[in-house]
Formats: structure tokens, sequence, C-alpha cells
């Protein structure tokens, strides 16, 4: 057996919180009333599961994208497992509303605004708005967010334009 180089101990101290944070992201905009226990059950599951594997994982594997892909599909199987009819929207952090809507046009200082934007992210195919979030929030470079949906850079920079696309479309048509 390979010995690794980081110590199991020392991914969940460096990286629960984001982990957590990216998943509560996402059960609350999926409308879940629950959303914070289901987060901490999914972020447990995926330190579970990434326990379990983690012998198996290269000793120069991006660790961090690799949580990520993991919470990602406990976060898609669970989002399977319950759909909601409800929308309900994800208020942005400071970060990402000021990345997400400076990108869009520039509008940030319009409160208004942002909050229609905040309501058209929620909006966004599940896989396009966990990339946005991936990029804008957790500020994981295409790598690392290709590795966690399971697909290429090229697709994960794509369901990041195609987001944003999206977002400019819509808020010009209105």
């Amino acid at each position: 057996m390979t010995q690794q180089p980081v110590r199991f101990e020392t991914l969940i101290e460096h990286h629960h919180d984001e982990i957590y944070s990216y998943l509560w992201r996402m059960m609350y905009s999926a409308g879940y009333d629950d959303y914070e226990l289901v987060a901490q059950d999914l972020t447990q599951d995926v330190f579970l599961k990434a326990y379990r594997a983690y012998n198996r994982l290269r000793a120069n594997s991006n660790y961090r994208a690799w949580l990520y892909k993991i919470a990602t599909n406990c976060a898609m199987s669970r989002l399977k497992q319950q759909q909601r009819d409800s929308v309900r929207y994800t208020p942005l952090d400071d970060n990402l509303a000021h990345n997400t809507v400076q990108a869009i046009d520039e509008r940030i200082s319009d409160q208004e605004f942002l909050q229609h934007v905040e309501r058209r992210i929620v909006m966004l195919p599940a896989k396009q708005r966990m990339a946005l979030v991936m990029r804008y929030v957790h500020e994981l470079d295409y790598a690392e967010i290709a590795e966690a949906l399971g697909c290429s850079q090229e697709s994960a920079r794509a369901n990041v334009y195609q987001a944003l696309k999206r977002l400019r479309r819509e808020i010009e048509a209105e």
C-alpha cells in the first residue's frame, strides 16, 4: 500500500467548510426546507466516501477537485432522488455577486438587479449552476471543475460560459 503524502485528517481540516458551503448552496437552491441538515448529511457522506476511497487515490492527485467530484455526485444523487417543484434562490455572497454581476454588465450597485440575477442563477440547469458556483464562489479552476463534474475542461468551461450567456440573454431581454 502506498503512503499518501497528505493525511486524510488534513484534507478534512482544509476542505470541510468549503465542501459544506458548496452543498449548502446546492440544497438551498433546490428548495429543500431542511437544506442545512441535508448539507450536513451530504458533507458527512462525502468524507465517508472519500475516506473509503482514499487508499486508492494516487499521491499526486488534486485532492480538492476529487472532493468536489464526490460532493457533486452526492448532490446530484440527492437532487435526483427528491425532485422539488418549488424553486428558491440562493443568496449570493459578496464575492459571487461582484464577479457575476460585473461579468454581466457591471451593475453591481443596483440591489434590485442583483436580486434578479440571484433568481436567474437558481433557474440555470444543475450542471451549469454547479459549474458557475464552483468557478465564482469557490474559485476552482477549470481543471478542478472538470474533475468535479466528471467532464472535460472544455465542457466545464462551456458550462460556465453557457450559464453566463444565458444570464446575460435573460437579463437583457428584460
